[in-house]
Formats: C-alpha cells, structure tokens, sequence
C-alpha cells in the first residue's frame, strides 16, 4: 500500500495569549459564537466552532503580551507521530515531549525555523455534544444555534519571519510533507518571501510571510481564520460585526488574489489579535500541483481592492498595519 508524503494530518489547534483573557472569552463567545469547551487550571479557556470535531481548535490563555503560544497539529496515525518525532529530531527541531491540554493525549513539541512553537499528537477527544448543544445529525458533533457571527469550523493561521528567513520556513514544511499551493515573490531573480502550506485539500493550513520590520526569531503571530460555508455569511458576519461597533481590517469585505478566499479580519479587543472570517478559497486536490506564483505587486493579498499590507510592510510598519488598518495604497 502506497504511503502518504507526510506526517500530519490536519491543523488541530491554536493557543493565543491574551492580556485581558475575559474580555476576549466575551467576543468569542457572545460576537464570534464559539462554544466554550473547558478551562484548566492556568486559567486557559477552550474553544471551538460547531461544525468542529475535536474538544477544541483554539485556546486562549493569559499572558500580559499577546501572541501565539503554539500551534497543535494531529499526526497522521500513532505510528507516523513516532516517524514525525524521529525526523524532528535529526533535524534539530524537537523540543521534546509535553503533557497534552484537554482534548488530547501527550503531545512533541517543535520549533520551526523562525522560533514559532508547534506540537505534534495523536490521541484525541472526539467531543460530541448532548442537550442542548446536541444535533440531530449524527455527523454533526455540535448543533448549528445560530449564535454570533457563527462560523462553521476552524479553517487556517498566518504568521510571519523576519527577513530572509522564509526560505529556512520552506525546505522545512517541504521536509514535514506539505503542499506549497501558492507562493508570494518579489521577482523571479530573488528567493520566494512567502507562500501558503496545506496538508490535503484546503487552499492552505498555514501561511508563512516575510516581515521586513521584525527581527530573526521573534516568532510574530499575523492572524487565524475561522470559515464560512457562503460568501453571503461573510456579509452578514461584518454587518453584524458593524452593528456592535468593530471596524473591518484592511479594506475588507474584499476577496485574497492568492488562494481567491473572500473574508474580512475583525480585531479581538481583549488581545488585540487579528481574526479572519472567510470563505470559498480553492480546493486543492493534485498531490503534485503548484506553486502558482504571485508577485507582491500584483498584492495577492487583496484582488479587489487598493489595501496592500505587503506594501504597507515595506514602508516600516509591522505586519502592514497601522493602528490596526492597512491605509489604501494610491493607484
């Protein structure tokens, strides 16, 4: 039987800090409509959609800087987590192994080449509700209550390097087995300054840019994505977003040139932290296909409109933003 490539399976989780952890339970909860799925005793709070599967697929944790903790991915059987940890470690990555976090057994810990901290598991809790967070559709693990914004499930993380440390970010998720879909250049005589990462089918797992504006292992988080089943569902997420008084980042509603997913980035107001609501990206199914090319010029971030924070990025200011929106670039 032909093996697969790689060694995961899927993006499990995400663990951000946040300084003013209930403020940003409030607006995952109340505006975003996740489920809270537990708290431990760090006085970490879980979180998920309701078309998710596991105990969680996001958890926030208290920190007086926000940023990423770390980033968890299910291995692709029990046996591959013990091939994945063994080629981790003959590359120097590993970082040896931890307890798990609720919803899943002992996990190995990583670092990926510009000091972001990732883990790999196996053991899950596959959380199926009852009462009144149950649905009467056995494939469902939660009901759809319609709460919030409502996002269906946990979809993808952005972050970025410092300069000249994406090609060390490449070779290794090209080493894990992912597929490089898309990839972001200055121009064809100069090495790649980003690109999307995607296990199986989606238009990326993980996306890794370049920042100019940071400095080599600062491990800079740029934002996590929540999905949509409809476009339509992203206008009535930003209306509802505009009633309670939050402003759409970077020109958005608008639609990504790179992977033509349709979104809008909202910011947490407890962390700070950049969401994404978003949907109807490509589907990649080709083992073999990509990367299509997209050059910074062309702002493959954004095929609608003028907002480009690789532009903005390039005038000195951190991940493109500016008091957390990108400003029109003239045309």
């Amino acid at each position: 039987m032909a093996k697969n490539p790689h060694y995961l399976s899927q993006l499990a989780h995400l663990e951000l800090f946040s300084p003013k952890v209930e403020e940003t339970v409030t607006f995952l909860t109340d505006v975003v409509g996740l489920d809270e799925t537990g708290r431990d005793e760090h006085g970490s709070v879980y979180f998920r959609a309701w078309g998710d599967y596991f105990h969680h697929t996001l958890k926030i944790s208290p920190r007086e800087t926000p940023g990423m903790g770390h980033l968890g991915w299910r291995a692709d059987s029990a046996e591959a987590l013990d091939e994945c940890v063994a080629y981790l470690e003959s590359t120097g990555a590993g970082m040896g192994w931890v307890d798990g976090d609720l919803g899943h057994g002992r996990a190995y810990r990583f670092k990926s080449p510009d000091g972001h901290i990732h883990e790999v598991f196996w053991d899950v809790v596959w959380l199926k509700e009852t009462g009144q967070r149950g649905s009467i559709y056995a494939d469902r693990y939660a009901s759809n209550r319609r709460i919030g914004v409502n996002p269906r499930r946990f979809d993808h993380v952005t972050y970025m390097v410092a300069k000249f440390q994406y090609g060390k970010e490449k070779a290794f998720w090209q080493g894990m087995g992912l597929k490089n879909p898309d990839e972001v250049r200055i121009s064809d005589e100069i090495p790649a300054v980003g690109g999307l990462w995607t296990i199986g089918n989606l238009s990326h797992d993980l996306a890794v840019f370049s920042d100019p504006n940071i400095e080599p292992n600062e491990g800079t988080f740029n934002h996590l994505a929540f999905n949509f089943d409809s476009r339509e569902e992203v206008l009535l997420a930003l209306d509802y977003f505009t009633e309670r008084g939050f402003k759409s980042v970077m020109g958005a509603p608008t639609r990504h040139k790179a992977d033509e997913g349709f979104f809008i980035y909202i910011t947490d107001p407890g962390s700070g932290i950049l969401f994404e609501f978003y949907a109807c990206a490509r589907l990649i199914f080709a083992p073999d296909h990509g990367p299509d090319i997209h050059y910074l010029k062309d702002n493959p971030n954004d095929a609608w409109g003028h907002a480009n924070p690789f532009a903005e990025m390039g005038k000195g200011k951190k991940l493109g933003l500016t008091d957390g929106v990108v400003k029109p670039v003239d045309m």
